[in-house]
């Protein structure tokens, strides 16, 4: 297993540095509704497995909408593009044949769905248009998933504290602790590499933020999963689960790290 997960994480990062230095915008934007969509169909999958096929891809379809906004470098049009998914489902779930109570529960998952999957996401887009933005995009994946690894890793081989033992048994201290240390170092190592206009400071706290916010969306994928009885959210990526599973720190380290970014320029 742990060496499936480490091949596996070693192709991801460099299909990651391939893209990040060589794609342009679009063609970056055509690769992240390509994730989105992936990630997006494993949570309809786990959270609405009675949905039909076509209601998925619809959704899927809405889901598009935030990269494409994203991709114009533009926060406003981002936070623009939810209106429509939620306008479009909301009024999806006026008609559907079921009890008030589970349309809105039902109503209240898809939404969320494009929320947390694509417009989070799309947050990586947003931070191309920065100055230094491939600089800010490269740190933000290698401080979050090096955070991830140390926590792993500590946790695993020292760990004796639980962390959150009702949602995800396996967490300690000592990985949380490791994982925010992991993330300082990682910050500096990309500052004397490569970020040299990053001020120290700026990189301690905004590796701290990075780790934090990490890992908080592992916790909330965990939660998630736990509520729907599911161990992986798929079996795509070989010793890691689904593609949901790999990105849940990102989703919630990329828009701190794009709103830390606007701070810091």
């Amino acid at each position: 297993m742990l060496g499936r997960r480490l091949l596996t994480a070693g192709v991801l990062i460099v299909v990651f540095v391939l893209i990040l230095l060589f794609f342009p915008i679009w063609p970056l934007c055509a690769v992240a509704i390509g994730v989105i969509w992936l990630a997006g169909w494993e949570y309809y999958q786990m959270v609405l497995p009675g949905t039909h096929v076509a209601e998925r891809l619809f959704y899927l379809l809405l889901a598009a909408l935030a990269p494409v906004a994203a991709a114009r470098g533009d926060a406003g049009y981002l936070a623009a593009s939810l209106s429509v998914p939620v306008l479009a489902i909301s009024t999806l779930y006026l008609f559907r044949i079921a009890s008030l109570e589970d349309r809105f529960k039902e109503l209240s998952c898809a939404v969320f769905g494009v929320f947390y999957v694509s417009f989070l996401l799309s947050h990586l887009l947003l931070i191309r248009a920065l100055p230094h933005g491939k600089a800010w995009l490269f740190l933000i994946l290698i401080v979050t998933y090096i955070g991830d690894g140390a926590a792993y890793f500590a946790g695993t081989s020292v760990g004796t504290h639980p962390l959150y033992t009702l949602l995800s048994p396996k967490k300690t201290v000592e990985g949380a602790v490791a994982g925010l240390l992991g993330c300082v170092l990682a910050a500096y190592a990309c500052k004397y590499t490569f970020f040299g206009s990053l001020s120290g400071t700026h990189a301690f706290w905004v590796a701290l933020a990075l780790g934090a916010s990490g890992q908080v969306g592992d916790l909330v994928e965990s939660l998630l999963k736990r509520s729907v009885h599911v161990k992986d959210s798929g079996t795509l990526l070989p010793g890691h689960g689904g593609i949901l599973d790999r990105i849940d720190s990102i989703l919630f380290a990329g828009p701190v790290g794009f709103y830390a970014a606007r701070l810091i320029q």
